[in-house]
């Protein structure tokens, strides 16, 4: 047979069959591609007078846009919805007086281990606190930042952006 043929020949399609079964629908995701989110800081520049071992709040007048979260009690986060969430979160301070300084972000007024940054500071001398950390949240956890320090001392939060906290339901 000659291979010139073969090569030409065409053979014709055949119709379409029948459309098959519809698979079931998939869980429906997030419309906006995160449940909950929240955020606090502050651009005050001010001195906070803490006692000798007593976790005193960071003022966060300010809000950010937030969805699922309030912003009460003041100076915190209140998450509506329970699930896992990244917490990030950042201070610039300085003290009059040099001391161990010791930074947290409490959840109902309990520090949450992974946050918990002790530094020995020099007077005067600014020192940034930063940091994000990923916990599981009950619904209406109540989440904050605290500083502390091992002598009564005066704490100046700077200018600028002095302290910010935010939180991001991821699960």
């Amino acid at each position: 047979m000659n291979s010139d043929y073969l090569l030409n020949f065409v053979i014709p399609q055949g119709p379409t069959g029948p459309q098959g079964l519809t698979g079931p629908t998939g869980a429906t995701g997030p419309a906006n591609g995160l449940n909950a989110y929240g955020g606090k800081y502050s651009n005050t520049p001010q001195t906070i007078n803490l006692a000798i071992g007593t976790a005193t709040q960071i003022p966060l007048a300010n809000s950010m846009p937030n969805f699922n979260t309030t912003y009460t009690p003041a100076n915190s986060i209140t998450v509506t919805e329970a699930g896992t969430y990244e917490i990030n979160y950042f201070s610039n301070v300085s003290v009059a007086l040099g001391t161990t300084l010791t930074l947290a972000v409490r959840n109902n007024g309990t520090n949450i281990p992974a946050t918990v940054i002790s530094r020995i500071l020099s007077v005067g001398v600014d020192s940034i606190y930063s940091g994000s950390v990923i916990v599981t949240l009950a619904a209406g956890a109540v989440i904050d930042m605290a500083i502390s320090a091992l002598l009564a001392v005066g704490v100046t939060l700077g200018s600028g952006v002095n302290a910010t906290l935010s939180v991001k339901k991821i699960n």
